[in-house]
């Protein structure tokens, strides 16, 4: 047999062990993220996933407490979105409402894949990808982050692992001083990806499936903001379930964010997750 066939017969075989693994089966993923920043107060998201085969839900639970900026968002609010790659359609819905709104593939693909009606509107993001993060990374290149010439930066990872969220995970603290002031970034990666890879998957080939590409936050913060500052750095392999940045000033003012994965789990696949909007009232568009 030739190498290349051996090749293809190999990834066959992962590719249908892959998905019979999660054929009757769906995973569960809640993350919680804290922000506190100038003129925005703070803010806390909890944000849960869904994901089964041709199915993703995402649903996000938002609290401001600065009353202007709340009233400016809408008010304090659970909203969600549900893709399903079978009926081909795209549901965005509001929890305390009680309404949602569809859209079909089609008219997101006659839209150059992007949707038309408007859904979860999120204050920062949680974790990139698995895999690991190298100077090629399509994520990097498309951060704002700059850095100055003049920076100094610090980094260190540890040969001791944490347990995050029932995980194993390396932690890598960068700090970063400039004229600016100083920002500390800490991050936490473990190498045990396979069910944030199928996650990430099942998304990723709903939204290719109307024409539309997934974006996704940088797999590392740190890293972003290294290659931008063209430095050498040594890497650390795996996919982030934590994360803290703090940034401040001379007169020690700033802003924190924090993002940490609170669970990550397989369980037997329920419908009924994927179908909670069907019990609202149905309506054009959101408010």
């Amino acid at each position: 047999m030739k190498l290349n066939h051996i090749i293809k017969l190999i990834l066959l075989t992962q590719t249908l062990a892959y998905s019979y693994v999660f054929a009757q089966s769906q995973v569960v993923v809640e993350e919680v993220m804290f922000m506190d920043a100038p003129y925005v107060g703070e803010v806390n998201t909890t944000t849960k996933k869904y994901a089964a085969d041709g199915l993703f839900r995402e649903e996000a639970e938002v609290k401001v407490d600065r009353f202007l900026i709340r009233i400016a968002m809408g008010g304090n609010k659970i909203v969600g979105s549900v893709l399903d790659g079978q009926n081909e359609t795209r549901t965005v819905y509001n929890v305390e409402d009680e309404e949602f709104a569809q859209e079909s593939f089609n008219v997101i693909r006659d839209n150059d894949g992007k949707p038309i009606l408007q859904g979860m509107r999120q204050f920062g993001g949680g974790g990139g990808g698995g895999g690991s993060n190298r100077r090629g990374n399509s994520d990097q290149e498309n951060t704002d982050e700059t850095v100055e010439e003049e920076n100094s930066i610090q980094r260190n990872i540890s040969n001791k692992t944490e347990n995050i969220a029932g995980f194993s995970a390396r932690k890598v603290t960068t700090l970063i001083t400039s004229n600016d002031g100083t920002m500390t970034i800490e991050e936490w990666f473990t190498t045990d990806t396979l069910l944030f890879r199928y996650v990430l998957d099942i998304e990723t080939g709903l939204v290719e499936s109307y024409g539309g590409k997934k974006q996704n936050m940088p797999r590392s913060f740190s890293e972003s903001i290294l290659v931008q500052s063209e430095q050498d750095y040594d890497s650390v392999e795996g996919r982030l379930v934590k994360y803290t940045m703090q940034m401040k000033d001379e007169d020690d003012k700033g802003f924190q964010m924090n993002w940490e994965l609170k669970s990550i789990k397989e369980i037997p696949f329920k419908p009924s997750d994927f179908e909670i909007y069907k019990k609202y009232e149905k309506v054009e568009k959101l408010d």
